[in-house]
């Protein structure tokens, strides 16, 4: 399993207990970038993170951040999505 899978997976677990907690936002996600060292938080709506992760093939990672494979789609202050081909 790549690096920005494991991120991935644990984004969806945060996802799923904000969702039950009924949290307010932000909620703090993780980076889904390649490097396995990396633990850079990105503060989200529930909202933000499900347009985000709309596509199965995009990452959500901090702005600068890479995953290998992929073409960065979009991109702000805050955060950036990449998309593998």
């Amino acid at each position: 399993m790549e690096t920005e899978d494991v991120f991935r997976e644990a984004n969806e677990s945060i996802a799923a207990k904000a969702r039950e907690l009924q949290l307010e936002p932000p909620i703090p996600f993780l980076c889904e970038c390649s490097n396995k060292r990396c633990f850079v938080r990105i503060l989200l709506t529930i909202e933000e993170y499900e347009q985000a992760r709309s596509t199965p093939r995009r990452y959500l990672t901090a702005a600068g951040h890479e995953v290998d494979g992929a073409l960065v789609i979009a991109q702000d202050e805050r955060f950036a999505l990449a998309e593998k081909l």
